[in-house]
C-alpha cells in the first residue's frame, strides 16, 4: 500500500450555505499562503445562486432563483473558467483546469501524480454516490491517496455538517461524477501556480 499526501495539509474551514466550491478554494488558498478572500466573493464570481428562504443568511446581494433541471443552487462553475477570471482580478498566482469525468483514464495514477506535484484537486462528485441519502453535487478537496487493489482517497470535506476528513473508495467518487445523477457531467478541477 503506497501513500501520497498533499504537502503543506490543509487548515479546514466551514462553508456557508451552497458554498462549498468558495470554500474549497479557501482551503487552496490557506494552504498556499494565499490571500484569503471571503467565500461570498468567491461565490458571487461563480455565478452562486440560492433559494429565497437562504438570501437573509449573506451580506452581499446574491442571485435568488428557482431551481431547474438544467441548473441546481450554488455555484455554478463547469469548466473552471470563472475561477481563473476570479484569480486573474485579485491577482492570485494559480490557474484552474478542469478534467471531466469522460475525460478520466486513470483517476489514481493522476490524482497520485499532481498530489506529488504539490497540485490541490478538487472533486465535484454527485454525493449519492458516496453517501446514499445525499441527493446533491458537492466539492471535496483530495488530502490523500491510499494506492491499493481498490484505491481510495482522504478528502477534505467543507460542508458545516460532515467530518472535515474522511475516507471514501476512489471508484464511487468518480461514479458521482456521472452525469447520470442529474444530467451534469462533473469532475476534477487541478489546481496549479500560473
Amino acid at each position: 500500500m503506497r501513500r501520497t499526501k498533499i504537502k503543506p495539509p490543509y487548515i479546514p474551514l466551514i462553508q456557508q450555505r451552497l458554498c462549498c466550491v468558495a470554500c474549497a478554494v479557501q482551503w487552496i488558498l490557506l494552504r498556499r499562503g494565499l490571500k484569503l478572500v471571503d467565500q461570498e466573493t468567491i461565490a458571487n464570481a461563480l455565478d452562486l445562486m440560492v433559494p429565497k428562504k437562504y438570501k437573509n443568511l449573506f451580506i452581499t446581494k446574491v442571485k435568488v432563483g428557482k431551481k431547474t433541471p438544467k441548473r441546481g443552487w450554488g455555484t455554478n462553475e463547469t469548466d473552471g473558467t470563472k475561477i481563473n477570471k476570479f484569480f486573474k482580478k485579485y491577482r492570485i498566482p494559480l490557474k484552474t483546469k478542469k478534467i471531466f469525468h469522460s475525460e478520466i483514464k486513470e483517476p489514481a495514477k493522476l490524482i497520485a501524480d499532481n498530489l506529488k506535484k504539490g497540485n490541490d484537486l478538487m472533486i465535484i462528485t454527485y454525493m449519492s454516490a458516496i453517501k446514499p441519502k445525499h441527493r446533491y453535487g458537492h466539492a471535496l478537496l483530495v488530502s490523500e491517496i491510499i494506492l491499493d487493489k481498490k484505491p481510495k482517497l482522504i478528502v477534505g470535506d467543507p460542508d458545516f455538517i460532515a467530518k472535515k476528513f474522511y475516507e471514501v473508495d476512489l471508484n464511487k467518487v468518480i461514479k458521482g461524477m456521472d452525469k447520470k445523477f442529474d444530467g451534469e457531467e462533473r469532475g476534477i478541477f487541478i489546481f496549479t501556480k500560473s
